[in-house]
């Protein structure tokens, strides 16, 4: 039973990025980037990674006497979001064919967007909207530079700010019809089942 729910919950995920990517192609693509510019993929990885991340929560007194700093750093390192990652790496591995820096990119965002871990908050609705917003900068900006220093375009860094910032706008109106669909779906599958007896 377990196991169906687990295939269950993977095949949604997979259903849903499909349709990102659909959505992508089909809406998104078609707008002239001066009308609308939006990359709803990179949107759903950041809004992913944080509905699915880890909590960031704070060392106790007992694991700071216990172990040393570096350990407590790896551990806070380690406490992204892997589902996150795992998303954007799917996204990426559809991009690839079009420009290779998305394999870097769109995991790492997806990574980051676990830090900021928003399913338990009140108002993660409101709160995904800058989130969004920092962290469609930031993918651009990795990208701006992987481009500049590892394909030699110089020349992406004057447009940059011209792409980023209405990318991160859009991003951002759109993320909560997103985010809260998606924290209600985590939530759901969360909650045991109650088994009632007759």
């Amino acid at each position: 039973m377990r196991a169906r729910r687990r295939f269950l919950q993977v095949g949604l995920a997979a259903l849903i990025i499909c349709l990102a990517w659909l959505t992508q192609l089909t809406i998104a693509s078609l707008l002239p980037p001066r009308v609308l510019f939006c990359s709803f993929p990179l949107m759903v990885t950041i809004v992913w990674g944080a509905v699915f991340g880890s909590p960031w929560q704070m060392p106790r007194a007992e694991e700071l006497r216990r172990v040393g700093l570096g350990q407590i750093i790896s551990m806070q390192l380690l406490s992204g979001s892997l589902s996150g990652a795992l998303a954007g790496a799917f996204f990426a591995s559809l991009y690839a064919s079009i420009l290779p820096v998305y394999p870097v990119c769109y995991p790492l965002v997806g990574w980051v967007a676990g830090y900021f871990c928003l399913r338990s908050f009140n108002q993660g609705t409101i709160l995904c909207v800058p989130l969004v917003l920092l962290l469609t900068v930031f993918a651009e900006s990795a990208m701006a530079v992987q481009l500049a220093f590892f394909h030699h375009r110089p020349d992406v860094f004057p447009h940059l700010m011209q792409t980023a910032v209405p990318e991160a706008i859009v991003n951002a109106i759109i993320s909560p019809f997103i985010f809260y669909p998606m924290r209600t779906w985590y939530e759901f599958t969360k909650t045991p089942t109650e088994v009632v007896r007759v």
